[in-house]
């Protein structure tokens, strides 16, 4: 079964290679060599000389065809071969050359212990053309352990903006991808993909848990909106717990546990469920009325955002790139620890213009 696989996989890359649209020489090669097959059913082909170009062939006619129309078209049918060929290869150069300019920046974060080790560096796909570069952050060691090292760990994170910066190095910045994936803390992610914001455009993979592979946002758009619940009802509050249920429903009752005074404004996909959000125009969509309700937040006077972000990796990575800190409230963003008290104990604030970002313990909440 694993052979057939392989030469499945192994055929339609071969057949997607021949039929894509940029290679007008396999088509004339192609074409060429079918016609002169053609040709040399039931003719006979005797060579006189390889010196002379007329005088290369001699070629018998076929029935309903006359010697001189045989002959033109066994020549323009070799003409067209050796021109397919010749694009072939120039084309095939070409690609060398572009895959030995272009760069392919392979931006993997780990943060968790219990993870697989697959890298994404081996997940990029075919159509991502360049030489690729390996620019992996791995904060484990700092946060195995029951109290976290965070300062370490964000000292580490920082990097990918002077790790992206030297790979790329003189290299043109259109002749630059970078892909980005990640399986880490949330709060980690989020900030991460505000130091990806510089980055332009980026290709976001995600880990997929059910075949244990890094996959593609490439599913068609479900049409999903986030459901908006207590807007109407901050009553001129300055600070504000957001809660986005994107793959499950957040945990309101430790929410009321840690932030037993403040209003809660929730956002939620319709049934969130995990391992269920593969389609990038539907994350666009999240994510703008993601930035529409920050938006909504600082017209209300709203000054600081305690995020619960329940969602996968790939979209705390697209949310941390679209937040804007110059136009849009503070924000801490939220790491939830099962049965620790308080069950949100620490947070990380997004940089602004004159505040670094910090990890922000969170205090026990006393019930009353």
């Amino acid at each position: 079964m694993k052979v057939l696989d392989w030469a499945m996989g192994l055929g339609s890359q071969l057949l997607g290679w021949i039929i894509r649209p940029r290679n007008l020489g396999i088509s004339i090669f192609s074409r060429s060599s079918a016609l002169l097959i053609m040709l040399t059913s039931g003719v006979s082909i005797k060579a006189q000389g390889i010196a002379g170009v007329v005088e290369a062939f001699e070629i018998a006619p076929a029935e309903g065809l006359t010697g001189i129309l045989l002959n033109i078209l066994a020549y323009l049918a070799c003409l067209t071969w050796m021109i397919g060929l010749v694009m072939v290869i120039w084309t095939q150069i070409r690609e060398w050359k572009e895959a030995d300019t272009r760069r392919i920046l392979v931006v993997e974060m780990r943060g968790l212990v219990d993870t697989s080790d697959k890298p994404l560096l081996t997940a990029i796909p075919h159509s991502c053309v360049g030489r690729r570069v390996d620019c992996l952050v791995d904060v484990r060691n700092y946060l195995a352990s029951p109290g976290p090292n965070l300062k370490e760990a964000l000292k580490e994170i920082e990097h990918i903006q002077r790790d992206v910066r030297r790979a790329r190095g003189d290299t043109a910045r259109a002749d630059v991808q970078v892909v980005a994936g990640g399986v880490m803390q949330v709060p980690l992610l989020f900030y991460a993909g505000t130091l990806l914001d510089d980055e332009g455009n980026i290709l976001i993979m995600d880990w997929e848990r059910t075949n244990g592979d890094w996959k593609l946002l490439n599913d068609p758009a479900d049409g999903e909106r986030f459901d908006v619940i207590g807007l109407d009802r901050l009553e001129n509050s300055k600070e504000v717990v957001l809660a986005v249920s994107a793959s499950y429903l957040a945990a309101f009752d430790d929410i009321a546990i840690t932030f037993p005074r403040l209003p809660v404004v929730h956002m939620a996909r319709p049934n969130p469920q995990p391992n269920s959000l593969w389609s990038e125009e539907t994350q666009t969509i999240l994510t703008q009325q993601f930035l529409q309700l920050l938006g909504s937040l600082a017209n209300q006077g709203v000054e600081m955002v305690h995020l619960v972000l329940v969602a996968p990796a790939s979209l705390a990575i697209r949310f941390g790139k679209a937040y804007d800190h110059r136009n849009m409230p503070k924000l801490r963003c939220y790491q939830r620890e099962q049965g620790h008290t308080p069950p949100y104990p620490w947070s990380i604030q997004m940089p602004a213009a004159t505040q670094p970002v910090v990890s922000v313990p969170t205090p026990v909440a006393i019930p009353t």
